[in-house]
């Protein structure tokens, strides 16, 4: 009898005890929630709509919010739209119409390919160089400025700062120690130098003038002949 007493105490223990029974609660709170009648309800409430491409079904985790103004796109517009940016070779700022807030690399990097995040990480430096002090290697188009490259040497000789090949600071080419850059230039006509021999015979036949600060060539439609670059 003491034996079936203490098993009713110990049976009554475990159906009174409020303690137990949230515990117990907590525990399988996770499997009864997966069958709950609200929560298809409680989930369709969470949804948001991305403004750009007018998905209305998109659930909260993938949605981006710019910091700066509080915009919210789902994350596969902010994807293409940094891409799109990058390309035109300008930098990514909010999609929604008139906001010039610009998107932080930081806070998408976890979204975008290295490819990207690279292009960004460039278009970034360019902002700071101005376009006549920018240097490209020829071998893996990184950005250097004619500062920094004049500060480690007086020569033409030169090493990227990344991958460190060597080439030519004056002709912008691999190293030719073997032919000056006159030599060189004779040899391997660049299809840029090609393209601006064209580009000046037909500013020459359309009356075109170019720019002393930025090197662009404008053409007079009207006014004065005076230029004000912009």
């Amino acid at each position: 009898m003491a034996a079936k007493r203490k098993t009713k105490a110990g049976l009554g223990l475990l159906l009174h005890d409020d303690e137990y029974t949230t515990s117990l609660d907590a525990k399988i709170w996770p499997i009864r929630s997966c069958f709950h009648p609200h929560d298809d309800e409680a989930k369709e409430a969470k949804k948001e709509t991305c403004v750009i491409c007018f998905d209305d079904d998109i659930d909260p985790c993938y949605m981006f919010s710019v910091s700066k103004c509080g915009h919210r796109f789902c994350v596969n517009c902010v994807k293409k739209h940094i891409e799109v940016k990058l390309l035109d070779g300008t930098l990514p700022n909010c999609l929604e119409h008139g906001c010039e807030s610009q998107l932080c690399i930081d806070r998408c990097r976890t979204f975008l390919t290295l490819k990207l995040i690279w292009m960004w990480e460039q278009r970034i430096r360019e902002d700071t160089i101005p376009s006549k002090e920018r240097v490209y290697c020829p071998n893996c188009s990184y950005l250097m400025s004619k500062t920094e490259l004049f500060s480690f040497s007086g020569s033409a000789f030169r090493r990227c700062f990344k991958c460190s090949a060597s080439f030519c600071f004056y002709c912008r080419v691999t190293w030719h120690s073997e032919l000056s850059c006159t030599d060189y230039m004779k040899l391997h006509p660049s299809p840029q130098n090609v393209d601006d021999a064209k580009l000046e015979s037909l500013a020459n036949l359309k009356g075109w003038r170019q720019c002393h600060r930025c090197q662009h060539m404008v053409e007079l439609s009207s006014g004065c002949i005076h230029i004000t670059c912009r």
